[in-house]
């Protein structure tokens, strides 16, 4: 038994075929049995075809004949609608490999670590193996591989090309696709029209580039998009630039404050607005209402209707790829009788330009102030007197935690459409949970109330509820949300695993190269904190790492 589970460890995934209901039984036994070390590289051997053994119908063993067709079996459960987009439920693991399978890295748990557009996960010129015939050799990392653990996704197919379809391209900072022919899907070594979800190349990518891996169904019984970030030596910066052109004018007109949103006086006779944008790898364009609307290009129609004079209509720019990755864009139309103060509005764009900042809005040498006429509520943007201040110039005391970072809320929290909250803008409400169920936002930006209250802006993450994805206001105040990530080391220097399933230990701050694991209630001695891009990590005496998440860990005061 021990020399057949050792023969899975090599790089052919079996292919199942239909079978009766006992054999699928015996099938999912063997599954259960070989599922540990020797499947960390996800690839099952086809025993059949190494001409070693043959299963039969009666569940026997026998020898395989030469020229035999040959054929294996999985475990599987029945074929449903499985969301790809679902990275915990998919079970996403990574794996580095070097020259051979024998030499790899395994991380299972990396559906649970952040990567983001933002964060891309750093893969390691070289690394140590994990792999139980190579453990502790150091190799230089050839390949990259994401694959999951859920049997639902892969099912009966030979190979994971058959389930879903993997794709690798290159962006720069600007979002725009490198052209790099070494980047891309190793084929399978008995079958080149087929794949093990493997990306190489990734050594032969710009330092201050992105690796953008993409996940798409490729059988009726999965759904969804799926989307992994890489980057090697350097460090990935999105390069944010805005600007706009008014009835198709010629010559760009840059946004200098970048900060969201960005808002937009229209002058007199504006009927379209071109907005513009770099930093977005799949940009798409929503918001406006029944008479303005936005395309896929992100030109703003219907400026011109009459019914919309004096009003601000709200557009939001979202990155497909990464929803965090967002920026707002506040159109104020003029009303029906202000002046355009002598500049010039011809239809066509003309000369007019316009100098944007979250005041008022200059145009040439006079000063065109917000129209006097008071904005439609039930527009995106809601009355400009409950939104934020002007949120490129909050002042926030150094203890709130910083934009990008992860928060959660300790206590019962609502989510509201703007920083001045309303009992009628409520958004979602977030019940009080146990500490590892809390709900967990990323922030954006800041804003204060009309009171002066600081709130934060920010993105709901919680993958598995029905608010995931909203962006809205919840307070800033300590004593309802808190920081995920610890960031300092306890006093008596001892932290405890809460997690159902534990923590793993790494050798690297990057939590790769595993080398053990911590189960619920074990006791750890803490050296120090370190940081990882917007997260923490605590170094352990031994020299490891672990996660400093309060959802996983808790320090003992």
């Amino acid at each position: 038994m021990a020399y057949l589970a050792e023969m899975c460890a090599t790089k052919q995934r079996l292919a199942p075929k239909p079978l009766t209901a006992w054999f699928r039984r015996l099938a999912a036994l063997l599954n259960s049995l070989f599922w540990g070390d020797y499947m960390k590289t996800r690839k099952l051997v086809s025993i059949l075809s190494a001409g070693l053994f043959a299963f039969t119908i009666f569940g026997t063993i026998t020898a395989a004949k030469s020229g035999d067709t040959q054929t294996g079996i999985i475990a599987h459960a029945a074929d449903t609608q499985f969301d790809l987009s679902n990275k915990e439920a998919g079970q996403w693991t990574l794996a580095y490999y070097g020259p051979t399978p024998d030499y790899s890295n395994y991380d299972p748990d990396f559906y649970t670590e952040l990567n983001s557009l933002t964060a891309p996960t750093k893969v390691p010129v070289s690394t140590v193996s994990n792999m139980d015939l190579t453990p502790g050799q150091s190799f230089n990392v050839s390949t990259v591989q994401v694959s999951p653990n859920n049997i639902d996704i892969v099912g009966y197919e030979q190979y994971y090309s058959d389930a879903y379809k993997t794709e690798a391209i290159e962006y720069n900072p600007k979002g725009q696709i490198v052209d790099n022919p070494s980047l891309k899907i190793k084929p399978a070594p008995d079958n080149p029209n087929a794949d093990y979800s493997e990306v190489e190349g990734m050594a032969t990518v710009r330092p201050e580039d992105v690796v953008v891996v993409k996940i798409t169904p490729a059988k009726p019984s999965l759904k969804g998009t799926l989307y992994f970030f890489f980057n090697n030596t350097g460090k990935f910066t999105l390069d944010h630039s805005y600007s706009y052109a008014v009835n198709d004018a010629k010559t760009l007109t840059p946004i200098t404050d970048t900060a969201s949103p960005s808002t937009i006086t229209a002058p007199a006779g504006t009927k379209t607005i071109q907005l513009n944008q770099t930093g977005f790898i799949k940009p798409q364009w929503t918001g406006g209402n029944a008479n303005i609307s936005i395309d896929a290009t992100g030109k703003i129609s219907g400026l011109d209707n009459p019914a919309e004079a004096g009003k601000t209509v709200t557009f939001t720019l979202t990155d497909a790829v990464d929803p965090t990755n967002t920026h707002a864009f506040n159109i104020k139309i003029p009303a029906k009788d202000t002046p355009d103060n002598g500049g010039n509005h011809s239809d066509k764009g003309g000369t007019t330009t316009i100098i944007v900042s979250n005041g008022s809005t200059t145009q040439g040498s006079q000063t065109n102030q917000a129209p006097s006429t008071t904005p439609d509520v039930s527009t995106a943007s809601a009355n400009q007197s409950d939104q934020a201040s002007n949120t490129s110039s909050v002042s926030v005391p150094s203890s709130t935690s910083k934009k990008g970072t992860a928060v959660y809320a300790t206590k019962t929290i609502y989510m509201y459409k703007n920083a001045t909250f309303k009992k009628n803008q409520r958004l979602v409400k977030y019940p009080k949970q146990k500490r590892v169920n809390r709900p967990m936002f990323v922030i954006t930006d800041y804003a204060r109330s009309k009171g002066g209250a600081l709130r934060y802006k920010v993105k709901d993450v919680n993958h598995h509820s029905k608010s995931a994805g909203k962006i809205g206001y919840i307070t800033a105040n300590p004593n309802y949300v808190s920081s995920v990530y610890y960031q300092s080391v306890p006093k008596n220097k001892k932290i405890t695993v809460i997690a159902k399933k534990g923590v793993h230990a790494y050798k690297n701050q990057s939590l790769t190269g595993r080398t053990k694991s911590y189960k619920k209630g074990a006791h750890l001695t803490v050296k120090k904190v370190v940081k990882h891009n917007l997260t923490t990590r605590y170094q352990l005496n031994n020299g490891y790492y672990v996660s400093a998440s309060k959802k996983l860990v808790i320090q003992e005061n």
